[in-house]
Parts: C-alpha cells; structure tokens; sequence
C-alpha cells in the first residue's frame, strides 16, 4: 500500500511539471510569434505608406487603379512558385524562403532608390518608369506573400483554444511594432533635415533588417519548442500525418479547394467584401491626399505614415483590451458579426456627413478594428482545416481574391472618377451598406460551420 501511494504521489508530481513545462513552452511560443509578427508588421508599416508615395510620386495618381489589373497577372505564377513551396517544404520553411525572398527584394529596391535616374531624385512623374510599378507590385505583395504565410504557419500550430486566448495578445504586440515604426519614420521624414532621396532607402533597408529579425524568431520556434506542442489542431494534424508523401498536388489544388469547399469560399466572400469596400473608401482618401499636398513625395509619405500610425495605436488598444476578451465571452461565431455592423453604422454616419474628415476617421477606424479584431479572428476560422487549405486555398483568398476584388472596386472608382464628391460619396455609403448585408448573411454560414467543425473534432478539406 505504502509503495502504491509513492507510485501515485510520483505520477501526480510527474503530471504537474509536465504540465508547468507544457506552460512555460506555450508562453515562451506565444512570445516568440508576438514578435515575429511585431517585426513582419513594423516592416510592413515602413513600406506601405511608401508604396502608394512614390507610385503616385514617380508614376501619377492617374495610373493608381491600373496597378490592380498588372498584379492579378503576375500572381498566377507567384501562386504556382508558392504552391511548389509548400509542397515541398515544411511549414516554417515556406515562411523562411518568403522573409527571404523580402529581405533581399528591400536591400535591391533600397539601392535603385538611391539611383540618380532611376530613382528618387529623379522627379519626373511618368508612366514609363518600370521601377515605379513593380516597388509598387513589390510592396503589395508583401501582405500575400509574407502576413499571410506566416498567419497560415501560426493557424497550423494553434489549436482553436490557444487562438482565442494568444491571438488577441499577439495582435497587439505586433501592433507596438506598427506604431514605432510608423511614427518613427515620420519624425525622419518630417523632422531630420535628410533630402526624400536619401532618407526613403534607408528606411527600406531598415524594413529589411526588420523582417531578418522576424525570420531568427521563426527559427527560434522551431528549435526551442517540442515538437508536440507545435501539432495544432489535433484532428488536422492526425489526417496530415497520414498523408501519402508521394501525393501529387495541381498548383491550382488551392483555386479547386476554395471553389469545392463552401466553407473555404465562405472564406473568400468575407474577405472579398472586406477589400472591395477598404478599396472604396481608400481611393476617395488618396486622392483627397493627393490634391492636397500637391502630389509631394514627401508630403504624401508624411500623411501616410501619420495615418497608418492612427490605425495601429487604436488597433492595439483594441486587440490589447478587446480581442480575446469578446472572443473568450462570444466566441468565434458571434464575434465575426462584430465588422460588418460596426460598418453599416459608420455608412450611416457618412451619409449623415459626407466629408474629407468623415471618410479619414472611418478610415482609421475600419483599418483599427480589422487589424486589431476582425484579422485575428477570421485567421481562426483555417485552425480545423487541411495544409492544403491553410497554405493553397489561403494564398488564393489573400492574394488572387483581394486583388480581385481590388480590381472590382478601382473598375467602380474609375467610373465614377468625374462624379461630384458629395455625391460619389453618398453613393459610395449605399453600395458599402448593401455589401454590408451580404457580409452578414456569409457571416452566419461561415460562423455556424466552425462551430459545428471544432465541436466535432473533424477537418475540413480532406
């Protein structure tokens, strides 16, 4: 009896330092991704306001809605090149090779910007400077290629629990990154006498370095934490473990998933929406911006940079505060509901006061919710699907189906390019409200279908 006790007491104490070391390696997990995505969003803050100031700068605002119908070309075989990746490598191998490819397209993109002719000191605006477009095709592609292969990597090593308590905090610490780095290089471009030409390359070449230090902290994951608790989803990680090794995938295995699944096309819908009515609103502000500070490189990247820094300081107070408290409350079904409303209302109020000041306080607050609330969440809905879906059909969805709708929106804005601003605005407002709704609707089969997935431990997409 004595040595059944000491058997017992052993296990007891065996159990609860596993358990202990299971903790300490989720936080040490949780850390470790808070600080990739702080340095893949701090390097993604640096270059965004930049795309859209020196495409306009170099190329001319008149040109803006063309970029569109050029990167949903090239994507085709960017997706092709993408699906070999992860057909080939491992999880975070994929994500290695696209911080790479980054890290080297910045410190080249940097040196060009520095070239007399080519370059920034070159004022002339003319659509035929080649640079010009592919910086901007370059730039655009980095939330495709980069943001959403390392939330793909992130969603295949959580189970739906751990989202739901970790994403929240893992927004907003990204968020921190966001705001240093988007205030800090205004303060360079507005407040240290260094000429546009010379302090943009260096500000590149600091994104490039950022997104190194991203990458060390991906390799950090994969040789510091044990290999079971980077398993994620359990069901998933079972049906992937079974998988022929040989099995041949299409490199449109990702496009065919999207449009067999309705789930995963449930998927796209929300963020097809999402983008076309961003789009929308976004163009208005540019060429507001544009007007205003009479197309300066400088003075555009200095409103940019003041821009992205509003959206980042109010998403992080929303994800510190907000998103995994609703998610812990409502849960994932009801939370989705949350941005589409929440954007019906503020069309409400822009019909109310259609003005320059309205559509920049929605600007940042759409911007504020979708990166501090509504982003993490939908990432959570690819946690009980197959590789295939959370790699493929993924890279699909937030590449080739946010350039398209994209496109759809700069056909609209192209159109209604002459239209007086009142009333494009308030047509804007309508449209967005009909979105909206159809917004809602996607919500509720997406949400319903997640629920009843996680709950009975399946897989969706094998």
């Amino acid at each position: 009896m004595f040595l059944l006790d000491k058997f017992i007491k052993l296990l007891s104490n065996s159990k609860k330092q596993l358990e202990s070391s299971s903790t300490n390696y989720d936080m040490k997990k949780w850390v470790l991704l808070s600080f990739s995505f702080l340095f893949i969003i701090a390097t993604y803050s640096i270059i965004r306001p930049l795309k859209t100031s020196v495409f306009l700068g170099l190329i001319g605002k008149e040109y803006a809605p063309i970029t569109k119908f050029i990167t949903i070309i090239i994507l085709f075989p960017i997706l092709f090149i993408y699906s070999k990746l992860v057909d080939k490598f491992k999880r975070h191998e994929v994500l290695y090779y696209c911080l790479g490819f980054y890290i080297v397209s910045l410190i080249v993109t940097a040196g060009i910007l520095l070239h007399p002719v080519i370059g920034l000191q070159n004022t002339e605006t003319n659509a035929y400077r080649i640079f010009g477009w592919v910086f901007y095709i370059l730039i655009d592609l980095y939330s495709t290629i980069v943001v959403s292969t390392f939330w793909a990597f992130a969603n295949s090593i959580s189970t739906p629990e751990y989202a739901k308590n970790n994403y929240g905090k893992i927004i907003s610490i990204s968020r921190i990154g966001g705001i240093i780095t988007s205030i800090g290089s205004w303060f360079i471009m507005e407040k240290i006498n260094v000429s546009i030409s010379t302090s943009i390359p260096i500000l590149v070449v600091v994104a490039a370095m950022l997104s190194a230090l991203a990458a060390l902290c991906i390799i950090k994951i994969k040789n510091e934490i044990p290999g079971y608790l980077l398993h994620g989803y359990e069901a998933v990680y079972k049906v992937e473990k079974q998988r022929s090794k040989d099995k041949k995938v299409s490199m449109i295995e990702g496009l065919r998933l999207m449009i067999t699944q309705p789930y995963v096309m449930g998927i796209f819908s929300l963020v097809y929406i999402f983008e076309a009515i961003s789009m929308i609103l976004d163009y208005q502000m540019q060429i507001q911006m544009s007007v205003a500070t009479n197309n300066s490189i400088g003075g555009m990247s200095s409103f940019m940079f003041l821009y992205t820094a509003a959206f980042q300081v109010l998403g992080f107070i929303i994800a510190l505060f907000g998103t995994s408290t609703i998610l812990k409350k409502f849960g994932v079904k009801l939370s989705l509901f949350l941005m589409p409303i929440a954007t019906i209302l503020m069309m409400f109020y822009l019909l109310a006061l259609p003005n320059l000041t309205t559509i920049f306080v929605i600007m940042v607050l759409i911007r504020a919710l979708h990166y501090g609330f509504n982003g993490p969440v939908r990432e959570i809905l690819y946690i009980p699907t197959s590789k295939d879906i959370k790699f493929k059909s993924k890279s699909w969805i937030d590449s080739f189906g946010r350039t398209l709708s994209k496109t759809s929106s700069s056909l609209f804005n192209y159109a209604y390019r002459n239209t007086a601003h009142l009333v494009l605005t308030r047509l804007n407002a309508t449209i967005i409200i009909g979105l909206s709704a159809i917004w809602t609707i996607s919500t509720f089969f997406v949400g319903k279908k997640y629920k009843e997935t996680v709950e009975a431990n399946k897989t969706i997409g094998e």
